[in-house]
C-alpha cells in the first residue's frame, strides 16, 4: 500500500493493521478518505476567496494560509462525523446519531459552498452590485431632498430671491410695491380662488337641479318633487357660499384701497427703508445658502463614497440574493450550486450511514474481531491490576493490623509494669507515713501530757477510764454543743475535731 493510499485510509478512520490483512477493502476505505480530503481542499479554496474579497488578510498569500487552517478544521470535523457512526447497525440508534450530524453537514456545506458561488457569479454580482449602488444612491439624494436641510436651503433661497428682486427694482411709490399692500391682495386672491370654487359647485348643483326638474337626470321624472326640492335647496347653499366669500373679496378690496390712501405720502421712503434693510440683511441669507448647500452637497458626496466603497462580503451576498430575486435562471443555478456543495459535504455521512445499513463486510467483520481480541486483552489486563492491587491492599491491611495488634500487647504491658511499679511506690509510701504518723502522734501526746502537769510520758489510762484517744475528736449535738476530751465541754462555735497527726500524703507526690 503507497503512502498516500495509506495516508486517505487513516484519514478515513480505517486501521491499517486490518487492511493489511484484507488487501479488498483498501479502496473503499481510500475512498472515504479522499471524498474527505476533498470537502476540505474546498473549504479552504472557500475561506481563502472570503477572507481575500473581504480584506481581513493583506494578499493571496496570508489568505491561503488562513483558508488551509480552516481546511484542516473542517477535515476534522468531517472525520469525527464519520467516525461517530462507526459499527452502529441499528437503524433508530444510526438515525438518531446521523441527525446532528446531517444539520451540521449541511451548515458547514452552506459556508463552504457561499463563497465558492461568489467566485462562480461574479460578474453578474458586480453589474448587481453596480446597480445597488445606484440605487442607494438614488435613495439617498431623495433623502437629502426631503431633508430638514433641503426645506432650510429651499426657504433661504426664496428668501434670497426676494431680497435681490427687491434690491434690484429699486425705490418705488407704487402701492402694489408696498408688503402691507401685498399682504392684503394675497388674501384678495385667496378668497378669489376660493370663490371660484365654489362657483363651480353652484354651477353643478344647479345644473343637476335643473336636470332633475326636466327629467332629463337623476330620477328621470319630470317635475319638481322631493328630490328635487332637496336639489334646489343644495343649489341655494352653496349660492349663499359663494356670494358670501365675494362680499368678503370686495370687503378686502375695500382695505387694500383705505390702506393704500394712508400709506400715499409715504411709500417712496418706506420703500428705500426696506431696500437698506434687504442690503444688510443679504450676505447673511447669502452665506446661510453657502452653508447649507455645502452642508447638503458634503453629506452626499461622503455617502456617495461609502456606497461606492461598500463592496465587501455583505453588500455581494445582498446582489447576489437580489440577483436570484429578479431572474429565476440565476436563482437555479445558485440553489444548484448550493445544493451540490452540500451533497459534497453531506457525502460521508451518507455513505457512511448507508455501508452501516447494508450487509457487513470483510473489514467489518475482522475489525469486530479484532476489537473483540484487544477488549478481552485489556479487560484481563485491567482484572489482573485490579486483583494485584486487590492483593497488595489486603497484605498491607493485614501488617497494619498486626503492627496495632502488637503495639496495643506492647502498651498493655507497659501498662501493667506501671501499674505495679505504683502500688510498690504506694505500699512504701504507706510504710513511710505510718512511721512517721506514729513518731508525730507520740511526740504531740508527750506535749499534751506535759501541758496536764504529768510526767510528760504518757501511759495507759486508769481503771474505770476510757483509753485516751491519738485523736481529740468533738462530737456536736442538736444545739451546738459538744464534748471535749474526756468529757470536758467545748464552748458552743468551737472547734468541732482536733487533729494530732499529719494527714496521709499524696502518693503520686512520694
Amino acid at each position: 500500500m503507497s503512502p498516500f493510499s495509506l495516508f486517505l485510509a487513516r484519514l478515513a478512520g480505517a486501521r491499517i493493521d486490518v487492511l493489511r490483512q484484507l488487501p479488498g477493502q483498501i479502496p473503499k476505505q481510500v475512498a472515504m478518505g479522499a471524498v474527505l480530503l476533498t470537502t476540505a481542499f474546498f473549504a479552504a479554496i472557500s475561506a481563502a476567496y472570503a477572507l481575500y474579497i473581504t480584506g481581513v488578510t493583506a494578499g493571496w498569500f496570508f489568505a491561503l494560509i488562513a483558508g488551509l487552517v480552516w481546511g484542516v478544521a473542517i477535515l476534522n470535523l468531517d472525520r469525527m462525523l464519520v467516525l461517530g457512526l462507526s459499527q452502529e447497525r441499528s437503524l433508530k440508534k444510526l438515525v438518531m446519531l446521523a441527525a446532528p450530524r446531517v444539520v451540521l453537514a449541511v451548515i458547514i456545506g452552506v459556508v463552504i459552498s457561499t463563497p465558492l458561488m461568489l467566485k462562480v457569479f461574479e460578474s453578474e454580482i458586480e453589474a448587481q452590485l453596480n446597480r445597488n449602488i445606484l440605487a442607494a444612491q438614488e435613495q439617498l439624494r431623495s433623502d437629502l431632498n426631503n431633508s430638514t436641510a433641503s426645506a432650510d436651503l429651499t426657504a433661504a433661497e426664496s428668501e434670497l430671491a426676494e431680497l435681490r428682486a427687491l434690491i434690484n427694482a429699486g425705490p418705488s411709490a407704487d402701492p402694489a410695491a408696498n408688503p402691507k399692500i401685498q399682504s392684503v391682495q394675497a388674501e384678495i386672491d385667496a378668497l378669489n380662488e376660493k370663490a371660484a370654487e365654489q362657483k363651480a359647485d353652484y354651477d353643478r348643483l344647479q345644473g343637476l337641479a335643473i336636470a332633475e326638474e326636466e327629467g332629463s337626470g337623476g330620477t328621470g321624472i319630470a317635475g319638481c318633487a322631493d328630490m328635487c326640492l332637496e336639489k334646489k335647496r343644495l343649489a341655494n347653499e352653496a349660492k349663499a357660499r359663494w356670494e358670501e366669500t365675494l362680499g368678503e373679496v370686495q370687503a378686502k378690496e375695500g382695505d387694500k384701497a383705505r390702506l393704500a390712501s394712508e400709506l400715499e405720502g409715504t411709500l417712496l421712503e418706506e420703500s428705500k427703508r426696506r431696500i437698506a434693510d434687504a442690503e444688510v440683511e443679504l450676505p447673511i441669507v447669502e452665506q446661510t445658502v453657502a452653508q447649507l448647500r455645502e452642508q447638503i452637497s458634503s453629506a452626499q458626496d461622503t455617502s456617495y463614497q461609502l456606497e461606492q466603497a461598500n463592496q465587501g462580503i455583505i453588500a455581494r451576498l445582498k446582489a447576489l440574493n437580489d440577483l436570484s430575486a429578479g431572474d429565476s435562471t440565476a436563482a437555479a443555478a445558485r440553489y444548484a450550486v448550493a445544493a451540490l456543495f452540500m451533497c459534497l459535504e453531506l457525502l460521508p455521512v451518507i455513505f457512511k450511514v448507508l455501508t452501516n445499513l447494508g450487509k457487513q463486510t470483510a473489514y467489518d467483520d475482522v475489525l469486530a474481531k479484532q476489537e473483540e481480541v484487544e477488549v478481552a486483552a485489556a479487560t484481563a489486563d485491567i482484572d489482573a491490576k485490579r486483583e494485584r492491587d486487590k492483593l497488595r491492599t489486603d497484605a498491607q491491611m493485614e501488617a497494619e493490623k498486626d503492627r496495632i495488634d502488637k503495639q496495643q500487647a506492647a502498651v498493655l504491658k507497659i501498662n501493667d509494669a506501671v501499674v505495679a511499679h505504683q502500688v510498690d511506690v504506694i505500699d512504701a509510701a504507706l510504710e513511710r507515713w505510718t512511721d512517721h504518723a506514729k513518731e508525730t502522734a507520740s511526740e504531740r501526746l508527750n506535749s499534751w501530757a506535759a501541758t496536764l502537769g504529768g510526767t510528760g510520758t504518757v501511759g495507759m489510762p486508769p481503771a474505770g477510764m476510757p483509753p485516751r484517744p491519738t485523736t481529740a475528736s468533738v462530737s456536736l449535738d442538736k444545739s451546738g454543743a459538744g464534748n471535749g476530751e474526756y468529757g470536758r465541754p467545748t464552748p458552743r462555735g468551737g472547734t468541732a475535731t482536733r487533729t494530732l497527726v499529719d494527714p496521709l500524703p499524696d502518693p503520686s507526690r512520694i
